[in-house]
């Protein structure tokens, strides 16, 4: 990948995202698109007054963003460029993505409160829907340190006929990295977990096989305490996940009453889009 869109709202959580995106860019040797998005509150005004309006949420929303490029990128030599669009966050992100041609969008996760922001907020919960382009989406505590292992969670092999290069974003971090891949599945029992061990997912093994990665299943009450096991005990810095038409990402993380279990660990996690959608 060429470039990076990091998406930010000037949080703390988008600042820890920025600066975990900075880092893994210097990393991969890419440009960096430091984002946000601005929209005008509708009021019962002049239409001159809302054109007013919007210029000057478009210069204030400019010059946060140079502001928090100057205080994130130091020494870091890495090439940032400033964009802002109006629009609703997610869909100018993904435009905006689509249109520099970015091979990778990072946001920011804030930690705590009700309801679906216990696991992704609503800019990336969107995004994640929707986005067919590759998302890493960073907790707020989250801090960059070299991504020595990944795990793929799945729960099917790839269909036949999906495209080699749906992994392609994975293999360019693992392989710059040199990280350690664990395929893994989560078995509610031994039963189960000896059936899946034997039903191997072999495309995506074989996709995957100059990054020689080990497969295996482990036991959990539910996918959440599953994979919060086998990141703890392996050591994992990086969730990847395979959602096959975000079903899998829905039941997991947005559904799923436990949802709020897996980011326990506080690991950023990389939804791996279908590239069909759209």
């Amino acid at each position: 990948m060429k470039t990076i869109l990091i998406a930010t709202d000037f949080s703390q959580a988008s600042r820890n995202a920025a600066v975990y995106g900075l880092e893994l860019a210097r990393a991969l040797n890419t440009k960096v698109i430091l984002f946000s998005s601005y929209l005008p509150m509708p009021l019962p005004v002049m239409a001159s007054s809302v054109i007013d309006l919007a210029e000057d949420l478009k210069k204030s929303t400019q010059q946060q963003l140079q502001q928090e490029e100057k205080s994130i990128n130091t020494g870091s030599r890495v090439t940032v460029e400033t964009i802002c669009r109006e629009g609703v966050a997610a869909d100018a992100i993904l435009e905006a993505a689509r249109e520099k041609k970015a091979g990778l969008i990072i946001a920011g996760m804030k930690e705590g409160g009700k309801g679906t922001r216990r696991v992704l907020g609503s800019t990336a919960t969107t995004l994640a829907k929707k986005a067919d382009i590759p998302l890493i989406i960073v907790p707020e505590k989250t801090k960059y340190i070299r991504i020595s292992s990944i795990a793929l969670a799945n729960e099917s092999d790839l269909e036949t006929d999906a495209d080699d290069h749906l992994l392609d974003s994975l293999r360019e971090i693992a392989a710059q990295f040199h990280s350690k891949i664990y395929v893994v599945r989560v078995a509610k029992n031994r039963i189960k977990a000896t059936y899946e061990t034997l039903n191997r997912p072999f495309k995506l093994i074989r996709i995957l096989r100059m990054l020689d990665p080990s497969y295996g299943t482990v036991e959990g009450k539910s996918v959440a305490e599953g994979l919060n096991h086998f990141i703890e005990g392996y050591h994992i810095h990086l969730l990847a996940m395979l959602p096959h038409k975000h079903s899998l990402l829905e039941r997991w993380f947005i559904k799923s009453a436990t949802r709020s279990v897996i980011f326990e660990t506080h690991i950023p996690l990389l939804i791996l889009p279908d590239l069909h959608i759209g």
